[in-house]
């Protein structure tokens, strides 16, 4: 686990992966896959991960290899198309820059995995790509608040890697669908820690300029690190308590081996303040029968968007005209 800040942006990233161990091993034969957050369409500051920082790991790793993707699956609820992303953060640019592809986890095959949950054996779909056609799996997250989950930091990254534009329909089953995700893809991290986001997310908030590189072997080690650093209480969590009951998040603090103690970093204390839109939301995100009900019914789509409209106002649409530039 280690945590970098200052200096060089490139040479900073290359020695977060060295120190971490993420660079040994690595031949020209070696397949890696980048995973930025891409959860708005073009780059916003402790939204979405900053080119730069792509730029900067693909530039580190083509040293080693020149087989890098940078992937991303759509935006939920078909938001936008991943290609929209790609393009709005420069992401196709930085390819033809690094020689690096830009892929839509939508292309190409897909298998499910199996997972206990609510009772039952439950299936989800992950790309072949990052299951049986990747060496190196490299979650690129930005750590923030989140108005369904508390926090979304690596493993919460991969809810991204599903290709399916109504993965909505399972978040009642999310605590045990990430860490199975998880569990299968087995990422690294390199968050980009430019900004940490604040006070609601993960569209929205008050980005929190951190300037910190942070790598990790494991996501588990990760979000029990930056959890603690962000002074928020892993159990406050489902999803991560979930992972620490079923081992893949360390309880401990000291059983992870890292260069900086966390609250000595805690600059900032995070916390979520739910909308009353939120509040609204979070009813379906924890039942099935809800998110059918407000999502795919008639009456849902029709009827009860209206009425969350008149209450809580329109869902306002992203404007490129506001994207942010990289720092």
């Amino acid at each position: 686990m280690l945590l970098e800040r200052g200096g060089d942006l490139q040479t900073t990233v290359h020695r977060a992966l060295e120190d971490c161990g993420l660079l040994e091993g690595l031949t020209a034969s070696t397949r890696v896959a980048l995973k930025p957050n891409l959860t708005f369409p073009f780059y916003k500051r402790g939204v979405t991960t900053s080119p730069s920082v792509v730029r900067a790991t693909a530039r580190v790793l083509r040293d080693y290899t020149s087989h890098i993707a940078i992937v991303e699956c759509d935006g939920g609820y078909g938001a936008w198309k991943v290609e929209t992303a790609f393009e709005g953060h420069g992401l196709y640019e930085i390819g033809r820059e690094v020689g690096a592809e830009v892929i839509s986890l939508h292309e190409g095959g897909r298998e499910s995995i199996s997972f206990f949950a609510r009772g039952r054996t439950q299936q989800i779909p992950l790309p072949v790509r990052l299951l049986h056609e990747t060496d190196l799996f490299i979650t690129m997250p930005v750590p923030k608040v989140h108005c369904m989950t508390g926090l979304t930091l690596g493993h919460k990254n991969q809810w991204g890697c599903v290709p399916d534009d109504m993965r909505l329909r399972r978040h009642y089953i999310f605590n045990d669908a990430i860490v199975a995700i998880n569990q299968a893809l087995r990422p690294a991290v390199l968050a980009d820690g430019t900004y940490f986001l604040d006070i609601s997310g993960p569209l929205e908030g008050s980005p929190v300029k951190m300037d910190r590189i942070i790598a990790a072997s494991d996501v588990g080690s990760f979000d029990r690190y930056v959890s603690e650093l962000m002074g928020w209480s892993w159990r406050d969590v489902p999803h991560l308590k979930r992972a620490a009951a079923l081992g893949s998040l360390p309880t401990d603090i000291a059983d992870i081996d890292f260069n900086v103690e966390p609250t000595a970093e805690r600059t900032h204390v995070f916390r979520l303040k739910r909308t009353l839109r939120n509040y609204i939301a979070l009813t379906g995100f924890t039942s099935r029968f809800m998110t059918w009900f407000g999502y795919e019914s008639w009456f849902g789509r029709v009827v009860l968007h209206k009425i969350l409209y008149a209450i809580a106002g329109e869902n306002v649409p992203p404007n490129p005209a506001d994207a942010d530039l990289p720092d």
